[in-house]
């Protein structure tokens, strides 16, 4: 059954709200007068307030939920809008402890001050003092610091970008729901396609424990995360999770269980504890309560709530959770603009306090909906969303083949997606100043990040017509935007370009800000095609190679953006079980008789991520590469970047063909990165190193 949503508005319930928000706001005129006059009775020397709730008060969290491996912590101060261009001097303390300090005028929302975390885990208290120039008046803000044992499977939000940790990497969610029993193939069909996530409905039954350890240690090898869904014993609503005559006392024990058994679990990426609890009459106090259980059990996971309109209730429930998620489904009665207008409200709420996630609707032809979206307005609603600041996507709902969404192109598009996010995400969890863009159309929503000396635009239409974009940005850039995705440039003028957008299309166009100090030696003779993985004519996989199946049918073989020893891209490699690789057969090289051909690839792997169950855990992981049949060295690998050079000699007399390939695959189970694939004749090494080229 797809989730449903009921409105019942009548005029005595609008006229009775109406009076209670009159009454209300008469109460807070009061009280704010009152305040006002005790204020003056104050002398000047005691005036410290904590967090007023005046226009002027100032508030504060740490960047990261919690701290584990870090040598560094940093401390946001949330500056009132009055204060912005005000001289201010800020001080705070850790248990008393003089921590860190800053003085200027802020000019942003947002104070990033940094401070050193030599600390054991314990949770302490930050206490800080803001003083305004030309002001007697003090400001007083509070905030917890959490240190927790670093765990391998440890998962923080990130309270500055919006996005998570997740690994010791940044971690864009890009999932779907789906239903209980999780078919065995479902995992392997969607992560193929580059979705990282998925959340199955389901029931906290003993008789059950083994499906639901079945598909989380199927996740686990895959390298997917589980949203993992408490609500038959937590929160309540949600697609069949209602449990008939469970006491509270026996809901909280399988709760507590169903936490110890896989908050150490790898798959675990969030605990799922309410599905639109404004519309199931579950009040926050109950759900602050289940928030404390699991805090206590496991506080290395962030705790979710979904949220039906009217969305802003969700302040509400703040206490009680760690990410907002909202599922506005507007097709076909409501403009699709429902979904980023949502993203946007609940993002500026929630700025540098809590990730926000939209559950864009991919379902539709009964209930309420009488169509699904088209596959244009699915993609149209959830760029609309990212670029309002959703940091995580969860369609409603995935039932393969071909039952929700019912129209694979539709799906199709939906996985089209989710490696265009996987290319965007470290400027979309970027947290560098960006150079600010507007789009010269109402009908198309832009936004803009910075990283690593590269300027990422991102633009979505929001109409059902073709828009002309003219995008103008705040600094005068003169060159050329490489429209991602496309293969394809246009031309800058003073920081002024323009395109085409379809009718709700996107497009993402990259802008090199300064020259890439490359510190890798590159051959003058290589012979290997797109040796760094940089040709993303099709986005996600790398380009010049065919692959080949080694026995496990979700194996993968994803570009990331995240990790790389050269240019944007490496090549991560998943194999879920030993001797089940994926093997990369790169675009052939002519090679000739009694030759040696030297091959030279960079390396690293997250010893931490080998979720097979057939692996010795203290046995070294390795790859192999070969060239053709005439050679192949087996390498181990580190959990640093590194360099491995390997030679192979072709014979004198063979009968093989004049061409051939280099092969890469990584037969044991766990996850690696390759970058710099290259091959070249020669006697010497050094014959094939450009002298020309500095590096560090």
């Amino acid at each position: 059954m797809v989730k449903r949503k009921v409105y019942l508005t009548t005029k005595n319930t609008k006229e009775n709200h109406k009076g209670h928000k009159e009454k209300t706001i008469y109460m807070i005129s009061r009280l704010r007068t009152l305040s006002f006059f005790l204020l003056l009775l104050i002398p000047a020397e005691f005036k410290i307030t904590s967090q007023p709730v005046d226009s002027e008060s100032f508030k504060s969290n740490t960047r990261f939920s919690f701290y584990s491996f870090e040598k560094q912590g940093e401390l946001l101060l949330h500056v009132p809008q009055n204060l912005l261009y005000s001289n201010i001097e800020v001080n705070f303390k850790i248990n008393g402890s003089d921590a860190g300090t800053w003085k200027g005028i802020p000019g942003k929302k947002i104070l990033r001050i940094p401070f050193d975390l030599d600390l054991q885990p314990a949770v302490y208290k930050i206490i800080t003092e803001i003083s305004v120039k030309g002001k007697s008046l003090k400001y007083q803000a509070s905030s917890d610091l959490l240190i927790l044992k670093y765990k391998p499977n440890e998962v923080k939000t990130d309270r500055l970008t919006g996005g998570l940790i997740v690994n010791k990497k940044q971690f864009f969610p890009f999932g779907f729901y789906c239903y209980s029993p999780v078919y065995p193939t479902l995992p392997e069909e969607e992560v193929v396609k580059g979705f990282n996530m998925i959340s199955p409905y389901q029931k906290i039954l003993p008789e059950t424990f083994s499906e639901r350890k079945a598909y989380m240690d199927r996740c686990a090898q895959l390298g997917m995360k589980v949203h993992y869904n408490l609500l038959s014993v937590s929160g309540g609503g949600g697609v069949g999770s209602r449990i008939e005559g469970l006491s509270e006392k026996q809901k909280k024990e399988r709760l507590i269980n169903e936490i110890s058994a896989f908050k150490d679990h790898p798959a675990l990426l969030a605990w799922y504890i309410s599905d639109e609890p404004t519309g199931n009459g579950i009040m926050p106090d109950s759900l602050l309560k289940v928030y404390n259980i699991i805090k206590e059990n496991d506080p290395w996971h962030p705790v979710s709530i979904v949220f039906m309109a009217p969305f802003m209730l969700s302040k509400k429930y703040s206490d009680a959770l760690d990410i907002v998620m909202a599922d506005p489904y507007p097709v076909p009665d409501s403009p699709i603009t429902l979904a980023g207008d949502v993203a946007d409200q609940l993002s500026k709420e929630f700025t540098g306090s809590k990730p926000v996630w939209i559950v864009p609707q991919a379902f539709g032809g009964g209930e309420w909906w009488s169509r699904e979206p088209s596959l244009q307005e699915l993609r149209s609603m959830t760029y609309q969303s990212i670029i309002n600041g959703a940091r995580g996507i969860q369609y409603f709902v995935r039932q393969g083949l071909s039952l929700f969404p019912k129209s694979a192109a539709t799906w199709g598009e939906c996985g089209r997606m989710a490696v265009e996010i996987a290319e965007l995400t470290p400027w979309l969890l970027s947290d560098e100043e960006t150079i600010p863009v507007r789009a010269g159309s109402k009908n198309i929503a832009v936004s803009s990040a910075v990283h690593d000396g590269q300027l990422m635009i991102i633009a979505v239409n929001k109409t059902n017509s073709p828009q002309r974009a003219d995008f103008s940005l705040s600094k005068s850039l003169s060159g050329k935007a490489k429209v991602l995705f496309e293969n394809r440039s246009v031309s800058m003028i003073r920081g002024i370009f323009s395109d085409m957008l379809s009718a709700f299309g996107s497009q993402a166009y990259l802008v090199d800000l300064k020259p890439r100090k490359e510190t890798v030696k590159f051959w003058i003779y290589n012979l290997a095609k797109d040796p760094g993985f940089e040709d993303v004519s099709s986005p996600g996989v790398p380009a010049s190679c065919y692959a080949r199946n080694g026995g496990d049918r979700g194996a993968t073989y994803f570009l990331d953006t995240r990790e790389n020893i050269e240019g944007n891209h490496s090549v991560r490699i998943v194999t879920p079980k030993n001797n089940n690789s994926i093997k990369l057969r790169c675009f052939p090289v002519s090679v000739r008789n009694g030759a040696t051909y030297y091959i030279s690839i960079w390396a690293k792997t997250d010893p931490e991520q080998r979720n097979s169950d057939d692996f010795e855990k203290n046995k070294p992981q390795y790859f192999e590469i070969s060239l053709g049949d005439y050679g192949t060295t087996r390498f181990t690998l580190s959990n640093e970047w590194q360099k491995f050079v390997t030679s192979v000699t072709v014979p004198y007399y063979n009968d093989l063909p004049p061409k051939t390939n280099v092969i890469l695959q990584m037969p044991s189970a766990g996850v690696a990165w390759f970058d710099m694939l290259q091959v070249a004749e020669g006697i010497d090494i050094n014959q094939c190193v450009n002298p020309e080229l500095k590096y560090e």
